[in-house]
């Protein structure tokens, strides 16, 4: 036999050898004469079989091609590094610190307006009150309330949508108030209670006449009505005596109760309105609240309950 076939027959033999992997299991050739990956080829090539390719061929040894499976592949062909990744990283943070900063920033200035208008709106809300209490309802001027205030007319419009809006504000304030006080009344006497309600209106009028009187007498501008809201917080105190008259009259029906304490609560309130009007029936506090107790007295009377204070 010749050398060339000599060398072909040992190349034959070799072949197979070469195939064999290391666990000792030849694998069958490929199809298109090329060597296939063994079972453990991943061990050397790495999971992505990284290439490198600047030179086009396997990177060598377990620690660079696992660190090429796990590398990011720039458009450009090469690989950012561990410090280019961690750069990037910093820049990420940084910029998410900046905008976490800049939303920081944009909370608190919001917060500030927020105070700074809560501010004015108090400050418009007593300057408007004081002019009420010391001077009465048509003493109330806008522009006033504006200057007192510091700023213009129109900030005083932007925070209450019109000048309505500051009076009702007020008026609400002050039905808040008296209904506080009146609820203070004790309740476990029903005849004590209904003298109690009296006597109490009596003294937060005498407090606060021309504030109760901006109650009653505020029309709104264009006749538009009355909110919904502040009417009901009135019902709601004249209300009050209601449940002392339910006990008083158990077998009256709800209308006629209701009916009842309007009346009564509307009497009181005319009897103190008037009886404070210093410009024509001043009345002396003491000798009023003498008139308020004898009408409590006669209207009771008349409703067949035995008076006692």
């Amino acid at each position: 036999m010749g050398e060339v076939a000599k060398g072909r027959e040992a190349a034959e033999q070799a072949e197979p050898a070469a195939l064999v992997t290391r666990t000792g299991t030849a694998l069958p050739p490929h199809p298109e004469g090329r060597a296939p990956l063994g079972e453990h080829a991943g061990d050397v090539a790495g999971i992505c079989n990284a290439i490198d390719r600047g030179h086009g061929e396997p990177q060598q040894g377990p620690a660079k091609a696992g660190h090429e499976s796990c590398g990011v592949i720039e458009e450009g062909g090469g690989d950012i590094s561990s410090e280019g990744l961690h750069f990037a990283g910093l820049r990420v943070n940084l910029n998410n610190v900046h905008m976490s900063s800049l939303k920081m920033n944009n909370v608190q200035e919001e917060s500030l307006r927020g105070q700074k208008k809560n501010r004015r709106r108090l400050q418009i809300v007593e300057i408007a009150r004081g002019i009420i209490s010391a001077k009465g309802l048509r003493s109330l001027k806008v522009r006033d309330v504006a200057e007192a205030a510091g700023c213009s007319v129109g900030s005083v419009y932007n925070e209450f949508g019109d000048f309505d809006g500051v009076i009702l504000t007020v008026n609400r304030e002050t039905v808040q108030a008296l209904t506080a006080r009146l609820r203070g009344v004790p309740t476990e006497d029903p005849v004590r209670q209904l003298y109690g309600l009296a006597a109490t209106y009596l003294d937060f009028f005498a407090e606060h006449a021309n504030l109760l009187r901006s109650l009653f007498e505020h029309r709104m501008e264009d006749d538009r009505p009355y909110p919904d809201d502040i009417l009901q917080m009135v019902m709601d105190a004249f209300a009050l005596m209601h449940p002392p008259l339910v006990r008083l009259l158990p077998d009256a029906d709800d209308v006629k109760i209701a009916l009842l304490s309007r009346t009564l609560f509307s009497a009181v309130h005319g009897i103190i309105s008037l009886g404070l009007e210093e410009r024509m029936v001043a009345v002396p506090p003491q000798m009023l609240r003498q008139q308020i107790e004898q009408f409590v007295d006669a209207h009771l009377a008349g409703l067949g309950i035995l008076p006692r204070r």
